[in-house]
């Protein structure tokens, strides 16, 4: 699977992570604190580096709350790219109806709400980045109360298999999430989201280890729950929206090189206009401001010329 849904060009970037503070610096994965993400801005934000094509799925926990409606959620853990690093990312993977675009109302279940309001509306589909200081099972049973583990997946290391990425889940996820923007309480509700995270994952990735499941699996009391069946619809799809994903990152870090190129040749042209304006009788300030100006107005010839004559991104190709 790795040659399918890897990234064609990472093998030829350089790794930064030993510069790295852990775990504190990298908010899609290692944040200082909390922080909760619609799971499309979180595809977005694993578009800012490629250290997260680094970060690979270790275990997925399918959960359910054992009071009230019976909600379903998803718990994420990831491996630090770095091997010598112990520590594991957790995210809690949830759906939920939103209520109110102004009252972003995360905490009110998709599950606990059988209003008629509720039976059609936007879905909002969200990542809770926990904090490695925090308990899990503490911060779980503050959002939920008491709840259950029902299942786990595990994706051994050692596994012949390449194990799923943090890149990769984040496009997954987006699929899902774009299959049913809307919430429905008798198809698209907190079940589907978790159930079709849980069979895709095992679909679209082997090399896991399923441990046996315990009773409860879409029920809500002693009933069981409708619930779309779209693993195949998002399967199909998935290999086409991560291309595109792909190509983002690509044209992404082309644009940093180009601009890092363009702003290293201004900078130049700064400081060689400036000390020869010295000589021809202008003060610092005058040299300076007309090398700046000059600087200004040549920067979008200067992108223009690295893509033309020295492609800084060439060696990704």
């Amino acid at each position: 699977m790795l040659s399918k849904y890897g990234f064609s060009f990472v093998n030829s970037l350089l790794l930064s992570s030993r510069s790295m503070e852990f775990p504190t610096n990298v908010r899609g994965l290692f944040p200082p604190g909390e922080t909760r993400l619609d799971v499309a801005v979180w595809k977005r934000v694993l578009l800012e580096s490629n250290v997260y094509s680094w970060c690979a799925l270790e275990q997925l926990s399918f959960c359910k709350a054992t009071k009230s409606k019976r909600h379903e959620f998803i718990v994420l853990h990831f491996r630090h790219w770095d091997p010598s690093v112990t520590a594991t990312a957790r995210l809690i993977v949830d759906r939920a109806p939103n209520t109110s675009q102004k009252n972003n109302s995360y905490f009110k279940h998709s599950s606990s709400i059988a209003s008629s309001s509720a039976l059609h509306t936007s879905a909002l589909d969200s990542i809770l980045i926990t904090s490695n200081t925090v308990h899990l099972e503490t911060r779980l049973c503050k959002i939920y109360g008491s709840y259950k583990e029902l299942c786990t997946l595990t994706f051994p290391a050692t596994s012949k298999y390449a194990c799923p990425s943090a890149t990769q889940i984040s496009v997954l996820l987006s699929v899902i999430s774009q299959h049913a923007p809307d919430y429905q309480l008798c198809k698209f509700q907190c079940y589907w989201f978790a159930s079709t995270i849980w069979e895709t994952i095992k679909r679209l990735f082997p090399g896991y280890i399923e441990a046996t499941w315990k009773r409860g699996r879409s029920h809500c009391y002693c009933f069981g729950v409708n619930k779309a069946d779209s693993v195949d619809d998002v399967c199909n799809t998935f290999p086409d929206e991560w291309i595109r994903f792909e190509n983002e990152a690509r044209q992404a870090e082309r644009a940093k090189a180009q601009q890092s190129w363009a702003v290293g040749v201004a900078q130049g042209m700064i400081h060689g206009l400036g000390l020869k304006g010295l000589t021809q009788g202008l003060d610092l300030a005058q040299s300076l401001a007309l090398a700046q100006g000059l600087a200004q107005s040549l920067a979008p010839h200067l992108s223009t010329f690295d893509s033309q004559q020295r492609d800084p991104f060439l060696y990704y190709k």
